[in-house]
């Protein structure tokens, strides 16, 4: 009977603790989570919560300490894994984070599994069916032709994809391909803040892992434009750990080249070098990888600054970019446009 209650007990703690934690509450969800897990020695959830929170903190060594006590009980644990390399990126432990990295990799060949949340999600409901009728549009001149979203990214025509979407979202708001193909349009067209925007009203409208993906990869360019180093970099790490069939079209070279950019911006140089070396055994003379590793020694011996070495020229304007970088910050040209001419055609 007492064992009866001490189970009962400690999953009201769990489920407080998660409410906390959704509300934004992280030390009180810190705080019925411990409760919990000096409850039941085994209680994977609970530590999973203690370590989630202490990272809301920014208590990155806490954080290690509660993901490593799940692996103890489950060493197969991705989630747990997944948050300690994470932890152990984020508090400059490479090593350690390589280390939790490969051996994740060994254990799941092709990936790391399923992108993990910093907090759980809320069960979405489907929305209700609205029956509307489409505003009437302006008849079209003789001889012209309805142009696929296909094409105007082909001539990177973006006010006309813009003017499409906003079209599409006008009948129906929550049309994530329409949202998608919106964040496309206002990121090349130099607006960032609103393609975020987008991009995040996007994720609530798609159900398919792989249009995800396309969303968070093309989210998460928005964010190097914005020179917004730490999200992006994030953003790619959970990005390069996906399966095969949750990447979908998007190539793990794009993720890797892209993430190895932000390591190098952020003067991660130790992460860069492994990014780039598993770029390299992935996919041999890779763009300019051989010169990124080459130099990458420099600061990595002497503790120096990557000197920035001019690499590719932007496809679109000719300004010469760094030696890394899959971006033009001055006009938005995209190195690896294929993955959104892929998503244009495969979301008509």
């Amino acid at each position: 009977m007492f064992a009866f209650i001490r189970q009962w007990w400690v999953r009201c703690l769990i489920r407080r603790a998660r409410q906390c934690f959704g509300e934004g509450n992280w030390a009180q969800a810190a705080e019925h989570a411990a409760e919990a897990a000096n409850a039941d020695e085994s209680s994977v959830a609970a530590r999973m919560l203690l370590g989630l929170a202490s990272m809301k903190q920014d208590d990155l060594p806490a954080a290690a300490r509660w993901f490593a006590a799940v692996l103890a009980i489950d060493p197969d644990h991705v989630d747990a894994k997944t948050h300690l390399a994470m932890a152990y990126a984020r508090s400059k432990q490479w090593d350690k984070a390589m280390a939790v990295v490969e051996n994740l990799a060994e254990k799941q060949p092709g990936g790391a599994g399923q992108v993990i949340c910093d907090q759980p999600m809320p069960a979405k409901t489907a929305p209700v069916p609205v029956q509307t009728v489409p505003a009437p549009q302006p008849p079209r001149p003789a001889g012209t032709q309805r142009r696929s979203v296909a094409e105007m990214v082909k001539v990177q025509d973006w006010p006309a994809l813009k003017e499409a979407a906003e079209a599409a979202l006008a009948a129906n708001t929550g049309d994530g391909h329409a949202l998608l193909q919106l964040g496309m349009a206002l990121y090349r067209m130099g607006r960032g803040d609103e393609a975020l925007a987008a991009y995040d009203d996007a994720l609530d409208g798609l159900a398919k892992e792989s249009e995800k993906t396309v969303v968070n990869y093309n989210r998460a360019m928005v964010l190097m434009q914005l020179s917004r180093w730490g999200e992006a970099c994030r953003t790619f790490e959970s990005l390069a750990m996906l399966s095969p069939e949750a990447r979908g079209k998007i190539r793990e070279e794009s993720i890797l080249y892209s993430l190895g950019y932000c390591y190098m911006q952020r003067k991660m140089f130790k992460m860069a070098q492994s990014t780039y070396e598993r770029l390299d055994r992935l996919a041999p003379n890779y763009k300019d990888v051989s010169r990124c590793l080459k130099t990458l020694r420099v600061p990595l011996a002497s503790k120096a600054a990557v000197p920035e070495i001019p690499g590719t020229a932007c496809g679109r304007c000719s300004q010469l970019l760094p030696m890394g970088a899959s971006f033009c910050p001055k006009c938005g040209w995209h190195a690896d446009a294929e993955e959104e001419m892929a998503m244009a055609m495969e979301a008509e």
